[in-house]
């Protein structure tokens, strides 16, 4: 037996164990078992946002989960919660013979644990409760879209699900001075970055024609300056090209490696929260403030290491895979570096529901950002010595917003709309990039007493003029069993058309989103 299955295998055998003297103690009340299981099969649509031209139609996911939660009330005013998921990832991975002979590639899986946490409630004083564990926290009033919350980074792991987090551990304490105040404050020791989805390497991925040559590499966040210079490389190295159609025909480029800069687990890389709760009737608003990192990683610096023609496989400073080098061509290994800023988040948001069923909810929430500077550095070597050496700001210091404003309204049980504006994307940082404005939309349509649910998604980006379409059909077999069917399809370049413009890049266009898809799921809650 794996080690996975013997972790979960335990935790079955302690809600089982659990349950029995539950019964015969009379308190099963104090004790709840929970979970689902889904199956996902998605299916690539299109053949250009892959990593080459012509990588087409093709199975992307073919995906079996099992979600299990554990409520226990041992005693009054204390909880323990545990929260786990397996997954089965549904494709091969055996690369080798020896790797056919164990089942972990063949049917690749792993076991997650989303939360574990202990709760005390009303100790040491009835208006004070206390968390510690592994949790995950949600803050804000807007759907999805929360500047304010940045306690656990984002799980994008699945690029059809906006909603996932990264757990982490924590120390959450909640005061309640009166019944329209919350005060709540939550220290995480160690910071933990977003997941990120299995294209975001496109983000730094060479581009390839149909003969398999590079046509171009990643643009760096270089101010005008540097792009001339990078531009000026670019050209000496396109003089070898033989009189190809392809600039770099004459370039060969070694497996470029991407490395992460991650802060040290020290008192000084923890994580603050505080916030502050009100309720006033219909309204609900808070104040909060986060002292910590930014979860998506910044561009920080970038090295290409270039050999001439003739001069492979001579040694060379960053070059090391002597065993890619091409005697006939420029050999280019770059190099880049990622790293997650520090930064303070001054906060506030308010939701409004009102009881006239024609008066749309609103809900609104802003983040003051206080970043940290993070300067770019990009060098180029060629032959062993410096040729370009450039710095610039690529985030500054000053402060910037995040903001998110929408309303949603119900006509009775079989019509839904919500809209937003939304102002900074998840993992925009205001660096190079910028910080754009977008239209965030949600429309559904029930029928046969909401057994039959159309639902239309979707997000415009007012500054490149990209979107993101996601359309899906729900059947509700039985309840808590329902079958959902759907597309999700991305708008926009691909590439900017100045290459080397960091900012030009389309949101929804560049291939770091994912891929344009069709997806049936199946799942059954318990």
């Amino acid at each position: 037996m794996t080690t996975g299955a013997k972790v979960l295998g335990a935790v079955l055998v302690l809600a089982t164990m659990a349950e029995a003297p539950a019964r015969a103690e009379g308190w099963s009340d104090r004790l709840s078992i929970s979970g689902s299981i889904q199956s996902d099969i998605r299916y690539v649509t299109d053949t250009f946002r892959g990593e080459r031209p012509g990588q087409g139609h093709e199975f992307e996911m073919n995906r079996n989960d099992v979600n299990l939660r554990l409520r226990a009330d041992p005693f009054d005013g204390v909880q323990a919660v545990i929260d786990t998921r397996m997954r089965y990832y549904g494709f091969n991975k055996a690369a080798s013979l020896p790797e056919l002979i164990g089942r972990s590639k063949i049917d690749p899986f792993d076991l997650m644990l989303n939360e574990a946490y202990l709760s005390v409630r009303g100790l040491p004083w009835s208006k004070m409760d206390i968390k510690i564990g592994r949790m995950i926290q949600t803050w804000g009033t807007a759907d999805m879209f929360n500047p304010t919350d940045n306690l656990n980074s984002r799980d994008f792991s699945d690029p059809l699900d906006y909603t996932g987090k990264v757990p982490n551990q924590m120390i959450e304490l909640d005061l309640y001075p009166s019944d329209w105040l919350t005060l709540q404050l939550v220290w995480v020791p160690v910071f933990k970055p977003a997941n990120l989805p299995p294209s975001a390497v496109q983000g730094f991925a060479m581009t390839y024609n149909s003969r398999g040559e590079v046509t171009d590499f990643p643009a760096p966040p270089l101010n005008a300056d540097g792009q001339t210079k990078l531009m000026g490389l670019k050209d000496r190295l396109g003089g070898a090209s033989g009189g190809s159609d392809n600039p770099l025909a004459g370039v060969h480029f070694t497996t470029p490696e991407v490395r992460t800069i991650n802060p040290k687990a020290t008192l000084a890389n923890s994580q603050f929260g505080a916030r502050a709760k009100f309720k006033t009737g219909p309204v609900d608003f808070s104040l909060s403030y986060y002292y910590g990192r930014f979860g998506f990683p910044v561009a920080y610096t970038a090295v290409a290491d270039v050999l001439s023609p003739g001069n492979a496989p001579a040694p060379s400073k960053f070059v090391t895979a002597v065993n890619e080098l091409d005697s006939t061509k420029y050999n280019v290994r770059y190099i880049a570096e990622i790293m997650y800023p520090r930064m303070q988040v001054i906060g506030a948001d308010f939701a409004y529901a009102s009881e006239n069923q024609w008066v749309p909810g609103f809900s609104a929430e802003a983040a003051l950002i206080l970043p940290e500077r993070v300067d770019f550095g990009l060098e180029a070597f060629l032959d062993g010595q410096s040729i370009l050496r450039q710095t610039n700001p690529n985030v500054p210091t000053t402060p910037f917003v995040k903001a998110t404003a929408g309303l949603d309204w119900s006509y009775h049980d079989w019509f839904y709309i919500n809209l937003m504006y939304v102002r900074g994307f998840f993992d925009e940082f205001n660096d190079k990039y910028g910080i754009h404005n977008y239209l965030v939309f949600a429309t559904e349509f029930k029928f046969k007493q909401n057994e039959v649910q159309i639902r239309f998604a979707g997000a415009f980006d007012g500054d490149d003029k990209s979107a993101v379409l996601y359309p899906q059909l729900t059947w509700i077999v039985a309840p808590a069993v329902e079958l959902v069917g759907g597309y999700m399809h991305f708008l926009g370049e691909t590439q900017p058309k100045n290459s080397l413009d960091y900012a030009g890049k389309s949101k929804f266009g560049m291939k770091a989103n994912g891929r344009d898809v069709a997806f049936f799921r199946g799942k059954v809650t318990f």
